[in-house]
């Protein structure tokens, strides 16, 4: 019976100290991911778009000529960038781990040129996300 007394307390340390560095623990790499635009257009003057599948604290442009306003949808964020839209990096998410980038989705949702006329199709666009 002795024996018994000291096991369950063991286990329990033990259990609990296995899952100390689960995926809610310590291993987390808070840092930066980038969306990346593809477009087939040169003269895109604002999008749409959402970013889902994991925690996002915050997110930015990626420089001074495009302006971004967001809103929290959930663990994922929904936004507008504005300015000269190109191909390439333009926003930057602030995440609680870069080592979940591959659960987050990014989707374009509307483009317009920068005449402010929305484009009939959102064929060849698309948004990724990248370390």
């Amino acid at each position: 019976m002795k024996t018994a007394r000291w096991i369950l307390p063991v286990v329990a340390v033990l259990f609990f100290g296995a899952c100390a560095n689960d995926a809610t623990g310590g291993d987390k790499q808070p840092g930066t991911l980038t969306l990346r635009l593809t477009t087939p257009n040169v003269d895109d003057g604002a999008m749409t778009f959402q970013v889902s599948g994991a925690a996002i604290d915050s997110a930015t442009a990626v420089n001074q000529s495009l302006r971004l306003f967001t809103r929290r949808d959930g663990d994922g964020v929904v936004g507008v960038v504005v300015g000269t839209v190109a191909n390439g990096a333009v926003i930057t998410l602030h995440v609680p781990d870069v080592g979940e980038a591959a659960r987050y989705t990014a989707t374009v949702l509307e483009v317009a040129d920068r005449q402010d006329a929305l484009r009939a199709s959102l064929a060849g666009y698309a948004l990724t996300v990248t370390p």
